[in-house]
């Protein structure tokens, strides 16, 4: 049985004072190669939709763990994976996020693991059946 890949990317900056999202894209990765802006709409195809809220719940719980434990969030990027069988059940999803702090600032070890744990509570992917192979990483990076 064939699988299907689908990837995409994510962006986004949270400026102080209040840390709040912005300047969010999330780019697809079309079958001509090129990386696609996406905007939700009715005519995009309802299984990229879940899959983009699948992202999207993720990277909520990511800042919102960052406001919670005072984690000077000032960028956040990711490539995120999901993996299908040819009759597009979700066999993997693979998430590599990574964010960038204030300048003199830095998350312990024990704050990023925190952060990644508390990401796997995404009401989305927690409703995947069990068998669904998941693995969220993440990292701090400097400019």
């Amino acid at each position: 049985m064939s699988q299907r890949t689908f990837h995409f990317r994510l962006r986004s900056s949270h400026r102080p004072p209040e840390r709040s999202t912005s300047d969010l894209v999330v780019e697809f990765l079309s079958d001509s190669g090129l990386w696609e802006p996406q905007q939700l709409s009715l005519t995009m195809p309802g299984f990229r939709i879940y899959l983009i809220s699948l992202l999207l719940c993720q990277h909520f719980y990511l800042v919102a763990n960052a406001r919670e434990k005072a984690i000077p969030l000032l960028e956040v990027q990711a490539d995120f994976s999901v993996s299908t069988s040819s009759d597009w059940i979700i066999a993997s999803v693979e998430g590599d996020f990574r964010i960038r702090l204030d300048h003199d600032t830095s998350a312990s070890g024990e704050a990023i693991a925190y952060m990644q744990e508390r990401m796997k509570l995404c009401p989305i992917s927690r409703n995947l059946p069990e068998h669904v192979s998941k693995s969220i990483s993440l990292h701090a990076f400097s400019s």
